[in-house]
């Protein structure tokens, strides 16, 4: 009978005269025919657990254990296993057959140990021993396993985390003979085993891909998935089968549920592949059932299209409708990347933040280094300020700051002082902790400290000792930058006598220089030492008040091109993270024998936005890539537009250096934010091509809160 209620009555009616045999296919056919009800299983399995005939039956299989053989005991395993039935009684049970099957594992079959290997991981049975009596026992029939169960086996292990290299390496071997006979499930199960275990085997790995290849479109939403999600775990990259997996996946990105789109997205940002097609189809996709998604997914797809860098404003939005919903219950990891994705991306949700900076600050106690740095960073991107949690950051980060790493200590210092919360404890924990660690350190973390320190007015009130340790590091960094910088000036004048091939060669041999030094910025202090040995000039007193005020009075007119389409959040979000330059200049020229040129120029204050990068290598500028290409900084680009206006004026030094066709001037400058090393590098450019030209430059700090979001005694 394959009938629930008459299986169970039938182990309690002849329970006296029942063999092991009988009492095996008893518990096996209810088993399947449990897992044959569908969504009713968990129910049904529930009702069935709770009566006495369970009881009844599971008491006959702890008795007829020691008698059952290997099939035997393997279905009953089988069984308790697919019925998920994991109260004392039934561990006890499970326990038996396990002590019984270890007796006898040299009579397993290949199927018998595959199938009671995926049964005891199945029902949570963490002994090593078992593992490693069962991964000895494989070995020994390694060649008889056919592929579906040489899967089971080495899921069950990756399962329990129980890694043996000393049995993947031969496995591995065997998956390259036997995975074309394997089927998708045998595919996805084998890569998931090997990415859980963080085993990579690239001959394994290349016979699975090509088989992936041929079969991806049989695979279902659950093997597309997590395949892509085991390569990009394994650090394997075939763009071949990426293309068509992402295909694949766009065609079919309905079918996935909230985990399946998360790890496709994850693994597009693990491996950076930007597949524009698939991203969009997955923001339109998913923003109508966002609601339905847990938390982890919604901070996930939000790190990875930050991680790509793929602004999907109308996605960022939902995602974030949908993370204020269930706030809640949002964990310390969600909050603090969900919000790293949003500043990442620009996209200021202000109901969003409100919430949770409630949610955070009951959360607190449970952040971790990385949870602490990044949702203060966050927050000062964003121009975000909550004093109350700020304030409770600060202290569990002094509670936890042993556990820094060189780039929470940057970042937290950079946060805190740019969002203008003076707090002198946590700085002085954080010089103090950089001190011991600068071998640690790649260069910007230190600089951000450096600058904090020095801006903030924290000087006095830090550790000298470890304060002198600081500067004398960041002093090695400044000479390295200014001996590089000052050679590299010259770099313009020489590129009229090189061939096209090695001009690009000079150009990308700076850039690559340039972002070996590791840092972006040198900050406020040195950036402003560095910009004054090449000449460039630094308002002061009134002279300053004067400019800024002037700057000042257009810099609200600064517009991009492509925010003007975007919604409100992603205006607000774009108002505090992007920099602003305002630029103006009087420009002559030295000669008068050229009257089909204009011989002045005057440009009045003019704003720009930072936007996307213009290269314009006539005119002898060159910006580099640190972190991004910087010539699309606002500052490059008002460069840019004055040296166009010197050539307006028909003075080209890359085309003559004839002194009577030089430009001489004034250039002044007003930048939102202090100068990368980049736009540093392009004003010593601009310097040396034009140096009867003044360049005044003035730059504040950055991007800071015009009031508290939620202020209280700090």
């Amino acid at each position: 009978s394959s009938d629930v209620k008459r299986l169970l009555a039938l182990a309690v009616e002849h329970q006296d005269v029942l063999q092991p045999l009988n009492v095996a296919t008893l518990i096996h056919r209810l088993a399947k025919r449990l897992a044959r009800e569908g969504p009713r299983f968990a129910d049904r399995t529930r009702e069935v657990q709770q009566s006495a005939q369970w009881r009844t039956l599971l008491g006959l299989v702890y008795t007829h254990a020691p008698n059952c053989n290997n099939m035997e005991l393997t279905n009953c395993l089988w069984a308790l296993a697919t019925m998920e039935a994991k109260g004392r009684a039934e561990e006890e049970v499970a326990q038996r057959l396990m002590e019984l099957s270890t007796k006898y594992l040299d009579t397993f079959e290949p199927r018998n140990l595959a199938l009671s290997a995926w049964a005891l991981a199945k029902l949570g049975n963490r002994s090593t021993e078992w593992c490693r009596l069962w991964s000895a026992a494989t070995l020994r029939r390694l060649a008889d396993f056919d592929t579906r169960d040489l899967t089971m086996v080495v899921w069950a292990f990756a399962t329990l985390q129980y890694r043996d290299e000393g049995f993947l390496r031969p496995f591995c071997q065997e998956v390259e003979r036997k995975i074309p006979q394997g089927g998708p499930q045998d595919l996805g199960n084998t890569l998931w085993a090997l990415a859980a275990l963080q085993f990579r085997h690239d001959a394994a790995l290349a016979a699975i891909c090509k088989e992936c290849f041929e079969k991806a479109a049989i695979f279902d939403h659950q093997n597309l998935s997590i395949s892509m999600w085991s390569f990009a775990i394994l650090g394997y990259k075939n763009m071949n089968l990426f293309h068509h997996m992402t295909q694949i996946i766009t065609e079919r990105v309905q079918e996935f549920p909230s985990q399946g789109i998360a790890n496709t997205v994850w693994s597009l940002a693990k491996f950076h592949f930007q597949q524009k097609c698939l991203l969009m189809t997955v923001a339109e996709d998913i923003m109508p059932r966002l609601d339905t998604f847990q938390p982890q997914h919604l901070s996930i797809i939000a790190w990875a299209y930050a991680t790509l860098e793929f602004p999907n404003r109308p996605l960022l939005t939902a995602l974030c409708q949908a993370a204020t919903k269930k706030m809640d219950i949002f964990s310390a990891q969600h909050m603090a990347n969900m919000t790293w994705a949003m500043a990442t991306l620009a996209h200021k949700d202000e109901e969003y933040l409100r919430r949770l900076a409630v949610q955070a600050l009951s959360q607190v106690q449970n952040f971790n280094p990385q949870e602490c740095s990044n949702l203060a960073w966050a927050f000062a991107l964003l121009a975000y300020r909550d004093d109350e949690l700020l304030g409770s950051l600060s202290k569990r980060s002094q509670e936890i700051m042993m556990e820094f790493i060189p780039q929470n200590l940057g970042n937290t210092a950079w946060a805190y002082n740019r969002l203008g919360y003076r707090d002198e404890g946590l700085m002085r924990r954080i010089v103090q902790e950089a001190s011991m660690r600068l071998s640690d350190c790649q260069g910007q973390e230190t600089l951000d400290i450096i600058e904090a320190i020095a801006t903030g007015n924290y000087i006095e009130a830090v550790d000298q000792a470890c304060w002198a340790r600081l500067m004398a590091w960041t002093g090695q960094k400044f000479e390295l930058a200014r001996n590089f910088l000052e050679k590299s000036s010259e770099l313009p004048l020489t590129l009229p006598g090189l061939a096209s091939f090695d001009r690009a060669l000079a150009v990308q041999d700076y850039r690559d220089h340039l972002a070996s030094l590791e840092v972006i910025g040198l900050g406020y202090t040195w950036t402003s030492r560095l910009l004054e040995h090449f000449g460039v000039n630094l308002p002061e007193g009134r002279e300053l008040e004067a400019w800024r005020e002037a700057a000042q009075q257009v810099a609200g007119d600064a517009r991009h091109e492509g925010d003007q389409l975007k919604n409100h959040e992603a205006k607000e979000g774009l108002r505090a993270c992007r920099t602003v330059c305002v630029y103006c200049c009087s420009l002559q020229r030295a000669a008068t024998t050229t009257p089909e040129k204009p011989a002045t120029l005057v440009i009045p204050p003019t704003p720009l936005m930072s936007g996307p990068p213009t290269d314009a290598y006539e005119l002898g500028l060159f910006a580099a890539t640190l972190k991004h290409h910087r010539g699309g900084d606002g500052e490059f680009q008002a460069l840019q537009a004055c040296a166009r206006a010197c050539a307006e004026l028909g003075c080209h030094p890359l085309l003559s250096e004839d002194p009577a066709y030089q430009a001489f001037g004034e250039v002044w400058l007003h930048v939102t934010e202090v100068p990368c090393l980049s736009c540093v590098g392009a004003m010593a450019q601009f310097r040396r091509l034009f140096p009867r030209i003044s360049l005044n430059v003035s730059f504040t700090l950055g991007r800071q809160p015009a009031t508290s979001a939620n202020v209280s005694a700090t």
